[in-house]
């Protein structure tokens, strides 16, 4: 067996080569060359799948981002270990297991991830027999047609996209190319969809805006009727059953590579920035605007016309009224700045106690008052 200590890539290895030559198993040896990355252990523990740092087997290939996670190593049972620059993994055994020093730990296991990816079965392109494509519709030859799909009149098709099965595409509604829209998806009439998008399954993007005069004693709620469209960019991974609303007038917008969780909803004239994250279960109110950058964690509520500013990010749960300004972090409900919101709950866990303090030293005053 050869064990080396340390040792570092090929500075000529070619990163155009590097992910078609990514595979499992793999020792960790050649794993860090086609990383560029620095060996600590033994080049040859071989690895045939990755695991978690806590209960990942022999053969496992695990990540060391921070030294939370440094601290489970000498512990663990996996084999190799991508380590980030800086970070000090103590009880390593550099004579029977591994670690790759590379920049980003986590950016090193993406590129593994993308290079074993079984991905999910796609038709083959063309146009199975039962879907239906108005005779109007344009649907460039290399895409991919699943069964049961409507195409609408005056659509058009990129192409290399993939609609799989019961997609429907309104009228009038363009989808650009190598996008892949997942079981489903509903695009309606006059909706715009860019390049190399994903929608999850179920997807409804241009259902009407929720816009109703309100009942009054002489009639009911009156419907405002919803002529705007939707325009997504390129780039826009969608989570399953995430709704965004055609506009009143105008265009609901979201920009290029943004990432939208799972049961997110988007109201009517929305404006969401470039390279955005917002997670699951989160509701975007009417003519919200989001900056680019913004992150947006779970469940979150932002009011009718809040804004949150480019690079702002806003914590699970949080209720925003108004604004968050930009570069700045907001919790709570309603949203504040995070570090005032943690004073305010640190506050409210111990009111109970403090109430219960007053009221004895009143009933003693009391007494006090009355002897």
């Amino acid at each position: 067996m050869t064990t080396m200590t340390t040792s570092k890539a090929d500075e000529n290895t070619d990163s155009g080569d590097t992910a078609s030559l990514l595979s499992l198993p793999i020792s960790a040896g050649t794993l860090a060359e086609l990383l560029e990355g620095e060996l600590v252990g033994n080049a040859e523990v071989p690895l045939s799948t990755l695991g978690s740092i806590e209960d990942g087997p022999v053969e496992a290939l695990t990540f060391i981002r921070s030294s939370s996670f440094a601290k489970f190593w000498a512990n663990s049972s996996c084999g190799c270990a991508l380590v980030s620059e800086g970070i000090e993994v103590p009880g390593h055994d550099p004579e029977n297991r591994a670690l790759i020093i590379v920049p980003d730990a986590d950016e090193a296991l993406v590129a593994i991830l993308e290079a074993i990816n079984p991905n999910r079965v796609r038709p083959d392109s063309g146009i199975h027999p039962s879907a239906v494509i108005d005779p109007t519709a344009k649907i460039d030859p290399s895409a991919a047609i699943g069964p049961g799909c409507m195409v609408g009149a005056r659509s058009s098709i990129g192409a290399n996209t993939v609609l799989m099965h019961n997609v429907t595409i309104g009228v009038n509604t363009h989808v650009g190319a190598d996008t892949i829209l997942e079981p489903g998806v509903v695009i309606e009439d006059r909706c715009v969809v860019g390049d190399r998008c994903h929608f999850g399954a179920n997807c409804v993007i241009g259902t009407d805006g929720f816009g109703f005069l309100p009942p009054t004693d002489k009639r009911g709620a009156m419907k405002v009727p919803q002529i705007g469209t939707v325009e997504l960019g390129n780039d826009i991974e969608l989570g399953a059953c995430v709704t965004i609303d055609r506009a009143k007038l105008g265009a609901t917008t979201i920009g290029d590579r943004t990432k939208i969780d799972n049961q997110v909803h988007v109201a009517h004239n929305c404006v969401v920035g470039t390279d955005t994250l917002i997670c699951g279960r989160t509701t975007l109110g009417g003519s919200v605007t989001v900056g680019d950058f913004a992150m947006i964690g779970g469940a979150v509520v932002l009011n009718d016309q809040a804004v949150v500013g480019k690079h702002a990010k806003v914590a699970g749960g949080a209720v925003v009224l108004e604004s968050v300004p930009e570069g700045e972090t907001y919790a709570g409900m309603p949203a504040m700045p995070a570090r005032q919101a943690l004073l305010n709950y640190g506050s409210f866990r111990e009111l109970s106690t403090f109430v219960r303090k007053v009221e004895k030293r009143l009933k003693k005053l009391e007494a006090d008052s009355d002897s």
